[in-house]
C-alpha cells in the first residue's frame, strides 16, 4: 500500500465508496463531514479528496460536482475496506430451504437452480457453467432395457454429472446379458478418467465379452459419445439479463447493447477468468477494467467456484454495474456456499454408503 495512503485518506475512501453505491451520486466533503463522523472538518476533507483523485482512487466528472470512485477506489475497497453484512434470519431460512428442495444427485439442475437462486436474491445477471467432465472420474454404468429393441445408458462421474444416451438395436438383449455388460463396465471403468476410455480399453472390453460383438460394441460407443459429448462442450446457463435494466447505470442503450453482446458468447468472456491460479480460488471479483474488454469496462463479475472434495463441479458468475452492494452480495453468496456445499458434501457421502 502507499504510503500516502494513509488511515484518514482510507476512511475518507471507504465512507465515499459506501455513499455512492447507496445513493448513485457523486460525494462531497460536506455530505461526508455531516454523515461519516470522519472527526474533521469540510476543508480537510476536501483537501484528502483531492490527494484521493492525485492518487488515482477518485474520479470526478464535472468540475462543479463530487467525487466517485474509480476502478482503482473500488479495488481497494473491496480488497482492504470492505465488511461484509450478517444475512437475514428470513434470507438465512430462505436459501436453506430452496437448497433443501433442490433436485438430488444431479448436480446440473442443482448449478441452475442454485444461479437462479443468486439472480433472484441479488438483483443480478448470473451465468452459470456446468462441470466440464473431462476432469471427472467414473462412478457408475447402469443399462436399462425401455423398450423392445431400446437401451438406455446411464452414467455417473464422481462429481456428480449425470449423463444418458439412448440406444436402439436391431435384437434386444436378455436381462442376464444387459446385467453381465453392465457388471463388466463398472468393474473395467469404475475410476477411470473419461480421457482413459481409448481404444486399448474398448479391445480389452471386447475381449471380455466375446461373442456379444455387435451389442457391446454398439453400448460401448454410445457411452463413449455420451461422455465424450459432456466432456468437450462447456455449457452455459444465462439468466437474470432482465435484472440490469433496473440499475440507472445501464439505462444507457448503448451500455445496455454492450451488455447483452458480452453475455452472446460467454464462453469467450470468461475464458479470461478461468486460468489455472483463478480456479484454485474460492471466490473472485473481476471489475470490468481489469478484463481487458471495452464493453465489460462498466461491470463487475463475481465468480464463485463449487466444490466436492475439492473438485470444482461448477462455476457462477454474477454479474453487475461497478456501483454494487458488494458487502451485502458476497454475504449471500457465502450464505449460499456455506448451505450448498453442505448438501453436496452429504449427498456425496450417502451415495458412496
Amino acid at each position: 500500500m502507499s504510503k500516502e495512503m494513509d488511515r484518514r485518506k482510507l476512511e475518507i475512501l471507504k465512507a465515499i465508496v459506501v455513499d455512492y453505491i447507496t445513493t448513485g451520486e457523486p460525494v462531497g466533503s460536506r455530505t461526508l463531514e455531516k454523515k461519516y463522523q470522519l472527526g474533521i472538518s469540510s476543508a480537510t476533507i476536501r483537501n484528502e479528496m483531492a490527494d484521493l483523485e492525485d492518487l488515482g482512487y477518485l474520479d470526478q466528472l464535472h468540475s462543479s460536482s463530487g467525487r466517485i470512485p474509480s476502478a482503482k477506489g473500488f479495488r481497494i475497497y473491496i480488497d482492504k475496506l470492505m465488511t461484509l453484512e450478517s444475512l437475514s434470519v428470513e434470507e438465512a431460512k430462505f436459501i436453506e430451504d430452496k437448497i433443501l428442495t433442490m433436485a438430488a444427485f444431479e448436480i446440473d439442475k442443482i448449478m441452475r437452480q442454485t444461479a437462479m437462486m443468486l439472480s433472484e436474491l441479488t438483483n443480478l445477471a448470473v451465468v452459470a457453467k456446468k462441470p466440464n467432465l473431462s476432469s471427472a472420474h467414473v462412478k457408475g454404468i447402469q443399462l436399462v432395457s425401455l423398450e423392445e429393441n431400446s437401451i438406455i445408458a446411464i452414467i455417473i462421474t464422481d462429481n456428480g454429472a449425470i449423463t444418458h444416451k439412448l440406444i436402439r438395436l436391431n435384437q434386444s438383449p436378455s436381462h442376464e446379458v444387459l446385467s453381465n455388460i453392465s457388471n463388466l463396465l463398472n468393474l473395467k471403468l469404475k475410476g477411470m478418467n473419461i480421457e482413459d476410455i481409448n481404444l486399448h480399453i474398448v479391445n480389452s472390453l471386447k475381449n471380455d465379452l466375446e461373442g456379444y460383438d455387435e451389442l457391446f460394441l454398439s453400448i460401448l460407443s454410445a457411452v463413449y459419445e455420451s461422455l465424450s459429448e459432456e466432456a468437450t462442450e462447456d455449457k452455459y446457463f444465462v439468466d437474470g439479463t432482465s435484472k440490469i435494466l433496473s440499475y440507472p447505470e445501464f439505462s444507457d442503450v448503448g451500455k445496455m447493447k454492450d451488455f447483452l453482446e458480452m453475455l452472446e458468447q460467454p464462453e469467450i468472456l470468461f475464458h479470461t477468468l478461468e486460468n489455472d491460479e483463478n480456479m484454485k480460488k474460492d471466490m473472485i471479483i473481476t471489475l470490468g477494467d481489469e478484463l481487458g474488454f471495452p464493453e465489460a469496462k462498466d461491470f463487475t463479475i463475481i465468480t464463485t467456484q463449487y466444490r466436492i472434495n475439492d473438485e470444482n463441479v461448477g462455476t457462477i458468475n454474477l454479474i453487475g454495474p461497478r456501483r454494487l452492494d458488494y458487502s451485502k452480495v458476497l454475504s449471500i453468496i457465502n450464505g449460499v456456499k456455506k448451505v450448498l456445499n453442505k448438501k453436496l458434501s452429504e449427498e456425496d457421502a450417502n451415495d458412496d454408503g
